[in-house]
């Protein structure tokens, strides 16, 4: 196996790792951990930890080793009011166009969440939040929205930060979902792209309150 081929599986396990919640921003990690974990040499180690420094995900420290970087909190405040709009237009859109498979698919995966949430496993949450989200994206038909929300999902960054975020408010986001989906299904489009813009608007305040805890906790005056 080439050193190509060894970084790129070193990349997509790392990314594993932040996605599943197995690394938390503002954790240092160690080459020569990772190196043994995967068991493979630092070289690939190194040029996967490049690619993902490239991306803005980690900061490689020298002689200290890489640490999972933040979202910065103005950048994700802005992100997540403009995602609210964009989220609450996309739920209006999915109301009007919804099936009845659809509200189904709904129902099942905010039921998962809710057991999930029962547990106390916050990736597992985090995973069926992003589906239930999405669903309703994909919902709207329409596709450059599908776009632009995708986009949002696709940064790791606030994945990861936001999978302990998620685990302090279980029961507020479960209850909202729910009257989402109740909105949805009554065909009342105007309370759903409400609904779901509020509990956006909420969500970054307390997304980037958690952040400012992270960082003063990481970085202590």
């Amino acid at each position: 196996m080439t050193y190509i081929k060894k970084s790129e599986l070193a990349y997509n396990k790392i990314k594993d790792w932040l996605l599943n919640g197995n690394l938390k921003p503002g954790e240092i990690i160690s080459s020569y951990k990772i190196s043994e974990a995967l068991n493979l040499s630092r070289t690939p180690i190194a040029l996967a930890l490049k690619k993902l420094e490239q991306e803005g995900f980690i900061e490689i420290i020298p002689q200290v080793g890489c640490m999972i970087k933040l979202p910065n909190i103005n950048e994700a405040e802005e992100d997540f009011l403009i995602r609210a709009i964009l989220e609450g237009f996309a739920t209006e859109m999915a109301t009007y166009n919804c099936s009845y498979d659809d509200i189904n698919e709904l129902k099942n995966i905010h039921a998962e969440s809710t057991i999930a949430a029962k547990k106390n496993d916050a990736a597992l949450y985090a995973s069926y939040n992003k589906k239930f989200h999405f669903k309703i994206t994909k919902m709207s038909k329409m596709s450059r929205l599908i776009s632009l929300l995708s986009n949002f999902w696709d940064n790791i960054s606030y994945y990861s930060a936001g999978i302990d975020f998620l685990s302090e408010r279980y029961d507020i986001s479960v209850e909202e979902h729910r009257n989402i989906i109740s909105a949805i299904e009554e065909g009342d489009a105007e309370k759903a792209r409400s609904l779901m813009e509020n509990h956006l608007r909420k969500c970054s305040g307390d997304f980037c309150n958690s952040l400012k805890n992270k960082i003063s906790s990481n970085f202590p005056k």
